[in-house]
């Protein structure tokens, strides 16, 4: 039998058009006169970023109207080959370093971050086995495979200094593992020893601890590692309750770092002000009690169990990330190199998140699983 033919949400299709076009909107206006710098054209970024955002069209289009049956049987096999495309990019010679960290394969002029493909592959894997194993995750053996597996794609993001990718991992998991009917009290006693873990990860970490330190005290090294952090509340504090204007930023001048990448909400708050950056906040706010509602509607259906895990696991891929980002921006975190989704610069965040959104689409579609092998 064939899938239905419902139509998708269109209000999550719409939000998701809104945040990729004020994306490419704030991507050239914060990166227009570093682009001018660097390669001699305003536009360089902010083209290349429409580049990825037609391929990752492309491929919401095409896994919004995928068959999720035969998407269930590549969730290991893909899991695997992210996981090896993990452990390849840590090779030196084969991995690219950009910043100390080694996350990067470099395609001709194209960059490749497998931690993307990791992170999606993950949801869907947990979804797909939570989904088959519910009967055994009653007690802590049953939870055994899901902490070695999380605890070898630490080790892998560690390796590559991707200390975001690895909490966020962490959160989605435990978010998925509950509502997949696992007892608290059993994500407790795993859950500290992985909390453990990331505590001594930073720790023992030297340039982490400095990432703490200059969260905790900015001011003490304002030239050193509490720059970034300063210029970003210096950008979000200028904005105002209207902004400067847009493209009238003065940090995205070569005083506020990566302002088309991980720190684009601050340009948008000092050139929208606090208006325009609530709003922003607002539609990632809609996005999520959209998939949310996405996942409650899924679960009521056959599969639901399926289907609902994982819109819970996309709707927290993009929900996490832009809540870790815009705690990181504004001062409430301590930094981690995480874009904010469908808005920040970058090619794999982009179509990745994209991919993402076309499941969680798919989902809302009312799609149904069918054969006995995928039963609940």
């Amino acid at each position: 039998m064939g899938q239905a033919k419902e139509k998708p949400d269109f209000q999550l299709f719409l939000l998701t058009a809104v945040l990729c076009a004020f994306g490419l909107i704030m991507v050239y206006s914060a990166s227009a006169v570093l682009a001018d710098e660097r390669y001699g054209s305003s536009v360089h970024y902010v083209g290349r970023q429409a580049l990825w955002l037609a391929v990752g069209t492309i491929a919401l289009a095409a896994v919004s109207r995928l068959d999720l049956a035969r998407l269930r049987p590549l969730a290991v096999p893909a899991l695997f080959a992210s996981l090896f495309l993990a452990l390849l990019v840590c090779v030196p010679g084969v991995g690219r370093s950009v910043g100390g960290a080694q996350r990067w394969f470099r395609l001709g002029p194209l960059s490749f971050q497998p931690s993307e493909a990791l992170k999606l592959a993950w949801v869907v894997f947990l979804a797909d086995s939570l989904a088959r194993r519910r009967d055994r995750l009653g007690d802590l053996k049953g939870l055994a495979p899901y902490v070695v597996l999380l605890v070898a794609a630490g080790v892998l993001l560690q390796l590559q200094h991707d200390f975001g990718s690895a909490v966020m991992l962490c959160v989605l998991t435990a978010v998925m593992l509950f509502m997949a009917g696992v007892r608290f009290r059993y994500l407790a006693v795993p859950g500290l020893f992985l909390l453990a873990g990331l505590v001594l990860l930073v720790v023992v970490t030297p340039y982490r601890m400095r990432r703490i330190s200059a969260f905790l005290h900015p001011w003490d090294d304002p030239l050193g590692a509490g720059f970034q952090l300063i210029q970003s509340l210096i950008a979000v504090g200028s904005g105002g309750p209207l902004g400067v204007g847009l493209s009238n930023s003065t940090q995205k001048l070569f005083y506020l770092p990566a302002p088309h990448t991980d720190f684009i909400f601050a340009i948008v708050s000092e050139e929208l002000g606090l208006w325009g950056s609530t709003g922003l906040v607002l539609v990632f706010a809609l996005f999520t009690f959209r998939g949310l509602k996405v996942a409650s509607s899924a679960a009521m259906k056959r599969e639901g169990l399926f289907l609902g895990l994982l819109a819970v696991g996309l709707t927290g891929l993009v929900a996490f990330q832009a809540f870790l980002n815009l705690g990181v921006v504004t001062g409430l975190l301590p930094t981690k190199g995480l874009p904010l989704p469908l808005v920040s610069y970058g090619g794999t965040s982009l179509v990745f998140t994209l991919l993402a959104v076309g499941l969680l689409l798919n989902v809302s579609r009312g799609s149904r699983i069918h054969g006995e092998a995928y039963e609940r």
